[in-house]
């Protein structure tokens, strides 16, 4: 009778830890899933994060040449296309760019309105691809790509604007760029133009605003209306 209740005792107690074992089993699986969940989030935002910094690199740099596109396609060209981030130790962000200038074609898919053609604020649009490759103890964990539409203005600062911008993981498209300069037009619609003004000696400022529309084509097989 010992024996028997002592073998039930020990089945008992099996079973038990292998209950266990089994309930420990499931929670770090669940751990392990939730961890690499975060991680692979985490790489994402950073890649995005990059992709954004990429836009943000070319607007520096048009800034710095006071919106003069020539010598900022020189400075990207001279890095080759590419710039680099440390996140810390072991994570890097490497980022590059293609710059695409306004090309005149009859199948076009942009349609600029209102752009400033005054010759001492000069306004042109600037399509920017940004991509980003998050790099972990030199492997390529996570990329993102953002295209961008921006207005550039030559010798009147801010020297550039971001009139739209769209990632690999967002829509498809979006109506580019608008009226005026950049917004869809109607009666609400924000007037984001630059405008220029002419002063002779001390007389009041008078508007010298060259207003003027323009269309254009990037290249891509997508049109009319959406960016890129």
């Amino acid at each position: 009778m010992r024996r028997n209740r002592r073998g039930i005792a020990l089945i008992t107690v099996l079973l038990a830890t292998l209950l266990i074992l089994g309930v420990l089993a499931v929670i770090v699986n669940i751990a392990a899933i939730q961890l690499r969940r975060s991680t692979e989030e985490l790489r994402a935002l950073q890649a995005q994060a990059g992709a954004d910094a990429g836009i943000g690199w070319v607007r520096a740099l048009l800034a710095r040449r006071q919106g003069n596109m020539v010598l900022t396609l020189g400075d990207v060209a001279a890095a080759n296309s590419t710039t680099t981030l440390s996140i810390d130790d072991t994570t890097s962000l490497s980022i590059t760019v293609a710059l695409q200038i306004a090309a005149p074609a009859q199948a076009y898919d942009h349609q600029d309105l209102a752009l400033q053609q005054n010759p001492y604020v000069n306004e042109a649009p600037l399509q920017v691809t940004s991509t980003a490759v998050v790099n972990v103890s030199g492997a390529a964990v996570a990329a993102r790509s953002t295209t961008a539409l921006i207005r550039v203005f030559e010798q009147a600062a801010p020297y550039s604007e971001v009139v739209g911008a769209i990632d690999n993981a967002g829509p498809v498209g979006i109506d580019s760029p608008g009226d005026p300069a950049g917004q869809a037009g109607g009666t609400l619609a924000t007037d984001l133009r630059i405008h220029a003004f002419k002063q002779l000696g001390s007389d009041t400022p008078v508007p010298d605003d060259v207003f003027n529309d323009q269309t254009w084509s990037d290249g891509n097989s997508v049109h009319p209306g959406p960016l890129p």
